[in-house]
């Protein structure tokens, strides 16, 4: 056992020379063996070993038994032990959650807690093995999760390792009989009550029968697996961090990956466990032909507005505003863009003038406005509830929420969308629309804003 145990640490890099490392000891066979493997390999590796007892306080004598137990094992070795205690019903109840995953929850804010003491945190070492991760690979099948779950308990999760997975139980009772190491029995492992008893004493011993080595095949399958799932999710989360800011992401686009890409980006985006179902709905949200669609999820609800794909949580973006002066030249670095104000003679009619700009920049990004008409400063601003304005092009006054949706500008960029705004209300949208208002005519002193990307954006 102890030589599997270190070519599978050493391969996954979890025991470095001079590491602090905290075993969790329950007091089973699977823990007492793990604290003894590694106060074995302490000394040549340097490892300052110390030991963690969670008491969950949920089978009385028993719970003070373990505690004692694994106490005076550690005082024999001359390990030190730590000891914690946490009411598991009680916060299971507080919670509205199950008893196993409140008993998770508080043994591993405990563990936790202790590796943060140190500096760098310690590892903490639990003692899984292969016949764990075979129950629980199988768990998962049952409930129909998905590369993820069938993946299995991962060899290291930040300060968390497992140094015996690739360990079979029949390897623990070997070494601890060879040893002659002590143990103690949870009552609660001949519980059927619990799933993961019924496939530890139901379903494995049949598998057990068709391949003696199931449990270790079952560990390579999900090593592989493993291994696969999370370049699907790095391909997820490059697109995600490249193509959603602020958590909106292009329906189209998203719409356009692999399905296994498109279905882990969706899970990121949430930044939760959603059914397949649920992914299933969000994808077929994105080719929705309705130009505002959503679907209900945990939490809240997706939303498609024209192309951009929206999740509950994520704010709508928005920039602060900039006053300017003739002269002035201020940067808006939500946009990437820069604004500035400069004075300048209409040569020309405006209107064409804005032909020429449009026809150059595909959209309004200079405005011209007559310098004895603008009210107050030129204010560059998000728009505001109530915003219209009067169209140079149309000679039609409209809101702005109405242009925004003759544009198909969705409501989560609208914050995004500068208003070039006076003290009497909007003059021009910058990439959409221009204002009647204050227009110049030919020779008339006016005021040019003019937006720009900026050069290092």
């Amino acid at each position: 056992m102890l030589r599997k145990l270190t070519v599978f640490a050493d391969a996954h890099g979890m025991l470095p020379r001079g590491c602090d490392v905290i075993a969790a000891v329950s007091g089973g066979a699977d823990s007492m063996a793990l604290l003894t493997a590694l106060f074995e390999l302490a000394p040549s590796r340097g490892l300052n070993l110390l030991a963690a007892h969670f008491d969950h306080r949920l089978r009385g004598e028993e719970s003070d038994r373990d505690r004692e137990f694994v106490r005076g094992f550690c005082e024999k070795l001359g390990v030190p032990c730590h000891v914690g205690a946490g009411d598991v019903r009680a916060e299971a109840r507080a919670r509205g959650r199950g008893i196993e995953d409140a008993a998770r929850e508080l043994r591993y804010g405990f563990l936790l807690g202790l590796s943060g003491r140190f500096s760098p945190p310690a590892r903490v070492a639990v003692a899984h093995t292969a016949d764990d991760n075979a129950e629980t690979v199988l768990l998962n099948l049952a409930r129909g999760s998905g590369a993820r779950g069938l993946s299995g308990i991962p060899p290291a999760r930040g300060s968390v390792i497992r140094p015996m997975l690739s360990v079979t139980r029949a390897d623990v009772e070997a070494f601890l009989s060879e040893r002659r190491v002590p143990y103690v029995e949870d009552s609660t492992n001949a519980d059927e009550s619990y799933s993961r008893n019924i496939i530890r004493r139901r379903a494995v011993p049949v598998l057990r029968e068709i391949n003696p080595r199931f449990a270790l095949r079952a560990l390579g399958a999900s090593l592989r697996l493993r291994e696969d799932d999370e370049y699907l999710t790095a391909l997820a989360r490059e697109f995600v961090d490249t193509r959603c800011p602020g958590g909106a992401a292009p329906a189209e686009g998203l719409r356009a990956l692999p399905r296994p890409v498109a279905s882990r980006a969706i899970l990121l985006l949430a930044g939760r466990s959603l059914s397949s179902e649920r992914v299933d709905a969000i994808l077929a949200l994105c080719g929705s032909s309705s130009g505002t669609a959503r679907v209900s999820v945990p939490g809240g609800t997706v939303t498609r507005s024209y192309d951009t794909l929206l999740f509950g949580g994520a704010a709508a973006p928005s920039f602060s505003p900039v006053s300017l002066s003739p002269g002035e030249t201020a940067r808006i670095p939500e946009l990437s863009a820069s604004v500035s104000l400069r004075e300048a003679v209409c040569a020309e009619g405006v209107g064409a003038f804005y032909k020429e700009i449009e026809k150059i920049h595909k959209r309004f990004t200079v405005f011209l406005f007559k310098k004895s008409e603008i009210c107050g400063r030129i204010t560059v601003r998000p728009r505001a509830g109530g915003d219209s304005m009067r169209l140079f092009a149309e000679n039609a006054t409209k809101s702005l929420k109405k242009l925004f949706i003759e544009k198909k500008i969705p409501a989560f960029r609208r914050g995004l969308i500068p208003v070039v705004s006076d003290g009497l209300g909007p003059l021009g949208v910058c990439g959409v629309a221009v204002g009647a208002r204050a227009a110049p005519a030919a020779g008339d002193t006016a005021v040019e804003i003019r937006f720009e990307r900026l050069a290092d954006a």
